[in-house]
């Protein structure tokens, strides 16, 4: 496994995009909490009035409440690290180097094992950079830092992790299909609105259905929290049978490569 990860990420080392999107993406994780935290200064300095509440003490990113906050953010940022897995599985079609590795002996599941190496590879150090973010950031602006709070929460990292990997591996699935990166990335920016419009044809009764639409169901991994600071009920927990839908999915994207790969002339 860690032999097929090497070779692919070799050739992504020679990609461009590779590391631009990467460094962005880096950049957007590390920038956002010092950008929330300037914004909300300005509105104070600009004496913004929130019935006289200092805008300051939002706990935004204060311990517990950071954790799910700033996941529910970066999940925006994915479509960065998918267009890198896009590009890269794409470039194999376009340059016919899928069929040069199974010539040379790569089976179809070696090159699938590969890429999904590289999306793990991805997700894993995504999820690390997040926890790390997010810790420092608890721990600079944290008031009355209580050392029981710092962690509690920490499982929205791992919803982090899951709903990236799924996604990657959606984006993965789709380039398999579409062959084509422009193609590809247009789809899954679409993905989310039909979604949406296909739902609306539903009848009340089977509205439920919805909620296990693909990108439905990666969203139920972290749940919109900032309604929480306007006094609103929010689920500030991971959902068990959300992950578990993931789960299946993730299973379910797997298969569906493999079996377009085995049925494919490449």
């Amino acid at each position: 496994m860690l032999k097929l990860l090497k070779i692919d990420l070799q050739k992504l080392a020679n990609y461009r995009a590779f590391w631009v999107l990467n460094i962005m993406y880096g950049v957007l994780i590390i920038s956002i909490p010092v950008v929330v935290l300037e914004f909300m200064k300005w509105l104070k300095e600009k004496g913004a009035d929130f019935n006289n509440f200092d805008p300051m003490k939002i706990p935004v990113l204060h311990f517990p409440d950071i954790w799910q906050n700033i996941t529910y953010v970066y999940t925006f940022l994915k479509i960065f690290l998918a267009i890198v897995v896009i590009i890269s599985i794409s470039n194999e079609f376009s340059y016919k180097t899928i069929r040069q590795n199974i010539i040379d002996g790569f089976s179809r599941m070696d090159f699938i094992k590969s890429k999904m190496s590289t999306i793990l590879l991805l997700s894993l150090g995504s999820a690390l950079l997040v926890f790390i973010t997010g810790l420092l950031t608890g721990l600079i602006y944290t008031p009355d830092l209580e050392m029981g709070n710092v962690f509690d929460g920490s499982e929205f990292v791992l919803a982090y992790f899951l709903d990236l990997f799924c996604y990657l591996t959606l984006a993965f699935l789709l380039t398999v299909l579409l062959k084509r990166s422009a193609l590809t990335v247009f789809m899954l920016l679409l993905f989310s609105p039909i979604e949406r419009t296909i739902a609306a044809f539903f009848p009340a009764n089977l509205k439920f259905i919805t909620e296990y639409f693909p990108i439905h169901a990666i969203n139920n991994l972290i749940a919109f929290p900032l309604s929480r600071y306007w006094f609103q009920e929010i689920q500030d927990y991971v959902s068990l049978s959300a992950v578990g839908v993931v789960l299946i999915y993730i299973v379910i994207f797997v298969y569906a490569i493999y079996y377009k790969l085995k049925s494919s002339d490449l």
